[in-house]
């Protein structure tokens, strides 16, 4: 049989076989989750199509094989949202529930209640990292000539707003030089005393301002060590590191820069250049006809360190130390700085690389044991959990022991129902972060290498960021589901942890 032929046969044959493949078809409706009614002109996906809904908010997608899809519904004005579907037989109920977005809208006037236009309105969002509160800037709008802003597509949830200054220098050249501190809703000049808005589906809560206009000042100078090859950023930070709002122009080929419309105050005049190339720090007193100022940029350094094995007895140490440092930015305000990590070599020697001044937390995690002491020059790590990285400095190195007689703590839990994702967090007396423990929960959990000491078991549901347990405030609102257990050296302790459904973070 010639060869042509022959292929033709085997195509044939494989065309047959592919047509005896079952297909199945996705189809269902797309409803708001808010009111239950069909969603027009939705954009559902597959990965192998796309389309519309219609005027009742169905679709359908046919021709399909076998397998696991992921259906995904958009519309502007919703979040997102999906279901992942196993195909074979066909489905054919899909509802898809996209969330509505929030709006926020309010106007900011002065003492006098006269509109301010081209005032920076900024939306905060609070995180909990490491069981420390973190506060991101989530968006920002500008208000018009009449004193109105509109913050829009905010997912429900509880939010801080804060009238921060002028957008771009201030509403004229001759308003530039009134300026104000940056003002929280409910009329608190710090976000600790700060009220919250919760933003809810179907719901669009308002938040006005009231702010009171002050002398303005120019703050002015240069960046000494800039190269014009690499992008800068300036920002002006007030009390606890709190970003300003007040505008930044810079020479992108000089370095040199102003900012006005500064209220009067302490301020740190922070400027970092590149990705993590160098940076700089000044603290300022902002006060009328300040001098031009020269922010000398100091460049990143690797901190190094070392891990020894602490003297055993009656048991064999590890082998060598195998520990993973981690620097967190210690600012509550999140600048998108990411953690720096290093990993311990076999000699117990460890480098983490690119590290800018400033403050940083550090954690470090070891294998088999328990860090039982370390120091940073005259800091006690232990007792701190803080380094700072001064400029043009090198710093000390670390030193740490790592030990090998910690105890071992066996966790068992019980909930109502189906508690869902958990945690269980092991907190010690001495407030030590290197001696915190927080890992996932299933039925039951063992620590191990836990440092001795007194610590308070705590077990919770949904997200880990769930619990500030770093906030001695917060500590004692939880007072109540703590179990207290003691480690010695060597030993095993069992706790029990009744964790109930639902606690919402």
């Amino acid at each position: 049989m010639p060869r042509v032929l022959v292929f033709i046969c085997v195509l044939l044959a494989a065309a047959t076989l592919l047509a005896d493949e079952p297909e199945f078809c996705i189809s269902g409706t797309v409803l708001n989750d808010s009111t239950g009614e069909p969603l027009r002109r939705a954009a559902v996906t597959i990965p192998q199509s796309a389309a519309l809904t219609d005027a009742a908010g169905a679709f359908r997608f046919c021709h399909l094989p076998a397998g696991a899809y992921y259906a995904h519904a958009e519309k502007p004005g919703f979040a997102p949202t999906g279901l992942r579907v196993a195909l074979g037989p066909s489905r054919e109920d899909l509802i898809l529930r996209p969330r509505p977005l929030g709006i926020v809208t309010g106007k900011v006037v002065d003492a006098a209640g006269e509109p301010l236009r081209s005032v920076l309105v900024q939306v905060l969002a609070i995180r909990v990292l490491e069981g420390r509160r973190k506060v991101r800037v989530d968006g920002a709008a500008v208000t018009d000539d009449r004193g109105e802003y509109r913050l829009a597509g905010l997912a429900a949830g509880r939010y801080f707003l804060r009238a921060a200054g002028w957008a771009d220098g201030g509403p004229s050249d001759a308003d530039s030089e009134e300026a104000f501190a940056p003002v929280y809703y409910g009329g608190a000049a710090e976000l600790a005393a700060a009220s919250a808005i919760t933003v809810e589906a179907g719901r669009d809560p308002r938040a006005d301002f009231s702010v009171s206009l002050r002398g303005g000042n120019r703050i002015r100078g240069v960046l000494a060590g800039f190269s014009p090859l690499l992008p800068a950023k300036i920002e002006l930070l007030g009390a606890d590191e709190e970003p300003s709002g007040a505008p930044v122009v810079m020479d992108a080929a000089t370095g040199a820069f102003h900012i006005d419309s500064v209220a009067p105050g302490s301020y740190i005049l922070r400027a970092t250049q590149g990705n993590a190339v160098s940076r700089g720090e000044l603290p300022l007193q902002v006060t009328a006809g300040m001098k031009a100022l020269t922010v000398p940029l100091a460049g990143a350094i690797t901190l190094k360190g070392m891990v020894r094995l602490a003297a055993a007895s009656g048991e064999v140490p590890p082998q060598a130390p195998n520990c993973a440092i981690k620097l967190s930015p210690a600012s509550p305000w999140i600048s998108g700085d990411d953690p720096l990590e290093g990993d311990t070599e076999p000699s117990g020697e460890f480098a983490i690389e690119a590290v800018l001044p400033g403050r940083y937390r550090i954690a470090m995690d070891c294998a088999g044991g328990y860090i039982s002491a370390a120091r940073m020059g005259e800091t006690d790590l232990l007792a701190s959990g803080e380094v700072t990285i001064a400029p043009s400095t090198p710093p000390p190195p670390i030193e740490a022991l790592l030990a090998s007689d910690g105890g071992t703590v066996d966790v068992t839990a019980s909930s109502e129902g189906d508690a869902g994702p958990a945690w269980v967090l092991l907190l010690p007396a001495s407030g030590s972060d290197l001696h915190t423990r927080l890992a996932r929960l299933s039925a039951k959990l063992t620590f191990s290498g836990v440092a001795p000491g007194d610590y308070q078991a705590y077990g919770w549901t949904g997200a880990a960021e769930a619990f500030e347990y770093a906030n001695a405030g917060v500590r004692q609102a939880w007072a109540a589901r703590a179990v207290s257990v003691h480690i010695g050296e060597r030993d095993r302790q069992s706790v029990a942890l009744k964790i109930a459904p639902g606690e919402a973070p």
